[in-house]
């Protein structure tokens, strides 16, 4: 398998003076924003919703943070995104959101030294997927320009520029990941700041989704996941 971090997902919050993502350490803590999870469960206690981006900038609980999700790869025109109640807006004859209030938000984090990481896939509730390499090549120019160091006319957080994508694949074609993550590594190359690629795989091994490309491309982070699978944590004793 070709990673070179494990890192720690977490999702509670503490107080602490500000840290920064150091890609040596395996103590970094991970986590994932934008589906509101609880509180679509809860809608009758909107003050525990899920709170903006930048709140979860201000001490050093976190040091990545994964937005989720890209959730349509919409190989053919434009990707589409799902933030849950925290942005809604389109741009006109699309169905790309436009969301500069986060693009604000992911620049004040990135200030304060965290790593902002654009998650693509999600549960199985959403349509995506790559069936070959030039499928997977064509998508990374797309990622490249609208979310990382490129330009597009249609870019969701307006100037942010992300720090990476994380694949939280689990469903769909999976033959051209490799592909994809190849061609944005040719893109990071020469790069002005240092780009991050990780993935989620299912801790039974070998994932279903992501078996061979973790197998066949270089993947800086890896977060295993120890939930909805047989090894479910809260088995443990099982």
């Amino acid at each position: 398998m070709f990673t070179s971090t494990l890192l720690t997902v977490a999702s509670l919050l503490a107080t602490n003076a500000l840290a920064a993502y150091n890609p040596s350490c395996s103590n970094n803590v991970v986590t994932y924003w934008g589906q509101n999870s609880w509180g679509g469960a809860h809608l009758d206690s909107p003050d525990n919703w899920e709170k903006p981006l930048a709140s979860y900038c201000e001490d050093s609980t976190f040091d990545v943070i994964n937005i989720s999700f890209l959730t349509n790869y919409n190989l053919t025109g434009l990707p589409v995104l799902n933030h849950a109640f925290h942005c809604e807006t389109t741009y006109n004859y699309t169905n790309t959101l436009h969301c500069p209030d986060i693009g604000t938000d992911i620049k004040k984090c990135q200030d304060n030294g965290k790593k902002i990481v654009l998650s693509l896939g999600g549960g199985n509730i959403y349509t995506y997927g790559l069936s070959s390499d030039a499928d997977g090549q064509a998508f990374a120019d797309t990622v490249w320009n609208m979310f990382l160091g490129g330009t597009h006319k249609y870019r969701p957080y307006d100037d942010a520029v992300l720090d990476g994508v994380d694949l939280d694949i689990e469903s769909g074609e999976h033959t051209g990941y490799i592909g994809f993550i190849n061609r944005l590594r040719s893109h990071f190359e020469g790069a002005s700041k240092q780009y991050i690629i990780s993935a989620a795989p299912q801790c039974v091994y070998p994932d279903a989704n992501l078996g061979s490309t973790l197998s066949g491309a270089w993947i800086d982070n890896n977060y295993v996941q120890f939930y909805n699978n047989p090894c479910n944590l809260a088995n443990m004793d099982n």
